[in-house]
């Protein structure tokens, strides 16, 4: 019998990711949930009609007195569940010790030491951060962003200079690299060459460029490297620019689940 390919793991961990997520009803994954822990407490722990508000309305001060206290802390922080709990249902925990069984018969400690091996050199096979968050079998630098994330704007005030500000960046601790892009925000005027300097997953530094020779709203133009190897930005500079023009450097999440 042949080793699990990598197209038919990528479909097993994105079902598995998805399950995850939507089982906890997770909004990092979709902000329109109408289901989950999150969406419940908005619905029955806060606002008029959380238990707390309805507690109020009652004249029997021994029921406010016994119950508002515990109903003011639900409202004012929403339970969450333990990121490892789906784990602890039998059939689930089965399926995943069934992935490292597999993996064991190949000579491989597991899935995620399969995962680290592929990916040593150049991102190959990589979960969706949500398989990690609530599934927690596999290593940082085996997982993506669930989401794209805006990691620094710039804003140009002439041909060779701008404002630069800081966004946000990834955690090496929780996620591997992503691809950056650059976005227009907004149409813009003139093909500006750009310089990123940024970090990589593994502690160095690159300078990245890319010509903006697109200029529509919103249209993302390839850096120099388009390896998934990065964390974050901490300087950008132009030449050719125009006063105005703004674009922001943004970290791609792999691939979608949401139809997985």
């Amino acid at each position: 019998m042949p080793i699990i390919s990598n197209a038919q793991l990528t479909i097993i961990g994105d079902k598995l990711a998805r399950f995850a997520t939507e089982s906890v009803g997770d909004p990092e994954f979709n902000a329109g949930f109408t289901a989950g822990m999150e969406a419940a407490s908005g619905h029955v722990l806060s606002g008029a009609g959380g238990i707390a508000t309805y507690l109020l309305t009652l004249s029997d001060e021994d029921v406010i007195a016994d119950l508002l206290p515990a109903a003011r802390d639900l409202d004012e922080v929403h339970p969450t569940p333990a990121d490892n709990f789906l784990l602890s249902i039998t059939s689930v925990n089965a399926q995943i010790k069934a992935l490292d069984v597999h993996f064991k018969r190949y000579g491989y400690k597991g899935m995620d030491d399969y995962l680290t091996q592929i990916n040593a050199v150049t991102p190959t096979l990589r979960f969706h951060g949500h398989f990690r968050k609530y599934l927690k079998t596999i290593s940082a630098k085996n997982n993506f962003i669930p989401n794209d994330i805006d990691i620094a704007t710039f804003t140009e005030t002439g041909a060779s200079a701008g404002t630069y500000a800081h966004s946000a960046s990834i955690s090496a601790s929780q996620y591997g690299g992503a691809k950056f892009v650059v976005k227009n925000v907004g149409a813009i005027t003139t093909s500006a060459v750009v310089s990123v300097t940024v970090k990589k997953w593994d502690g160095t530094s690159a300078v990245l460029t890319a010509t903006l020779a697109t200029h529509t709203d919103a249209h993302e133009t390839d850096l120099s490297d388009t390896s998934k190897s990065f964390i974050d930005v901490t300087a950008i500079s132009i030449t050719t620019g125009t006063a105005s023009d703004v674009f922001k450097i943004v970290a791609k999440t792999d691939r979608s689940i949401a139809s997985a």
